[in-house]
């Protein structure tokens, strides 16, 4: 058997390991903070420091509070020293410990040294070259390990033909890791005030490898000589630190019904105003809705169902997809809302719930992670209340 046939049987036995694995879990019980590089791999390096340096500090200290906040948490790093630790390690740590959560730090570069601002990564293939650039700079790690093609077959992280193999990722939790990636950049952007570069998807495989909700946040540029000082400063470590521990206290909240308190973060001062030579901007999406109306896949004004109605949805995705689009085929009565970042896409319509549930079964059959969700005059409620409400 050739080289090529052999890489493309790993790749299919590594997406069906992950499929594996049981769905999003309905509480946080543990979280795996990934420092990122370490050892001889000191990760982005600025005119005076090391990514590998301030990435454990801000996961130290990220760690300490959810231990000091969250008691209920088991928390675990893939690294607490300067150390390398390979990348397949890391997301072997995360799953042996059967984590909740994956959440892996670093900092970003550029050759253009006005680059700049935060961005929080989840797994899926890049829409930019930028993304793809980040992506490149992360699995670079793997070129350190000196058997790293026993590990990683043909990968080569600095080609863009390797990148394919995560158009087989699992969306199992994607639309939990974009609650996450949002929270995280929603609140690291409160904190240290810099440029917005949004959530975005690419292919790391850190997060192709872990069976769980997961993100990859790019605190800042190191190679920016005005967020490098800001990186580097013990102080906002602790406070893009208590960002973090905000964020994921937020989606904690969010996945157990709970309303426990944020944490104070320590203050920081905006970076002076400069124009920016940066001028590409990452695609923007739509702003989401507190309550997402419901819109059908052609794009003319919202549908007008009034009541209470129950849909299937079938799957979420970054992208907006045309009216012809093959994932469509076969399918009746397709509707799509945003929220949380995504497109979510729905079918059928009845105003009974136990009809929903004939409509879900038969669409299980193509759709497996298909489930039920509840409007009431176009406006997404819980499927509980709705049921309240037709019963």
């Amino acid at each position: 058997m050739n080289t090529k046939k052999w890489f493309l049987l790993f790749i299919i036995f590594a997406f069906f390991n992950v499929q594996a694995f049981p769905q999003v879990k309905d509480g946080i019980s543990k979280v795996v903070i990934d420092a990122g590089h370490g050892g001889e791999d000191p990760g982005a390096v600025g005119s005076k420091g090391k990514e590998k340096d301030v990435t454990l500090a801000v996961a130290l200290e990220l760690g300490k509070l959810i231990s000091e906040n969250c008691p209920d948490v088991d928390v675990f790093y893939t690294r607490k020293t300067d150390v390398f630790i390979p990348l397949y390690n890391r997301s072997k740590i995360a799953n042996d410990k059967h984590a909740d959560l994956f959440i892996s730090i670093h900092c970003n570069s550029a050759d253009n040294k006005t680059a700049n601002g935060v961005e929080t990564f989840v797994m899926g293939l890049h829409k930019t070259e930028s993304s793809l650039d980040v992506a490149r700079k992360e699995n670079a790690s793997m070129l350190l390990e000196k058997d790293y093609k026993n590990k990683y077959g043909d990968f080569n992280p600095n080609s863009p033909e390797s990148y394919v193999i995560f158009s087989l990722y699992s969306s199992a939790y994607l639309e939990s890791s974009v609650q996450l990636a949002s929270k995280v950049q929603k609140n690291l952007l409160k904190c240290t005030h810099f440029r917005d570069r949004q959530v975005q998807q690419a292919g790391f495989w850190v997060l192709h490898k872990v069976a769980m909700p997961s993100i990859l946040v790019e605190l800042g540029f190191i190679s920016n000589k005005s967020e490098e000082a800001q990186l580097l400063d013990p102080t906002f470590q602790k406070a893009m630190a208590a960002s973090l521990c905000n964020a994921f206290i937020e989606y904690k909240n969010q996945v157990e019904g709970n309303s426990a308190a944020l944490i104070t973060v320590p203050e920081t001062k905006p970076q002076p105003k400069k124009e920016e030579a940066e001028t590409a901007k990452p695609e923007e999406k739509p702003s989401v809705a507190e309550k997402p109306e419901l819109q059908p896949v052609d794009d003319p004004a919202p549908q007008a169902e009034t009541g209470v109605v129950f849909k299937v949805q079938i799957f979420a995705l970054p992208d907006k997809l045309g009216p012809n689009d093959p994932k469509y085929a076969g399918l009746k009565n397709v509707d799509k809302y945003f929220e949380g970042n995504l497109w979510k896409y729905t079918v059928g319509s009845e105003k009974k719930f136990a009809d929903i549930q004939a409509v879900l079964k038969t669409t299980k059959e193509k759709f497996p992670d298909a489930f039920v969700i509840a409007f009431k005059d176009g406006k997404k409620i819980p499927v509980p209340e709705a049921r309240k409400l037709t019963e």
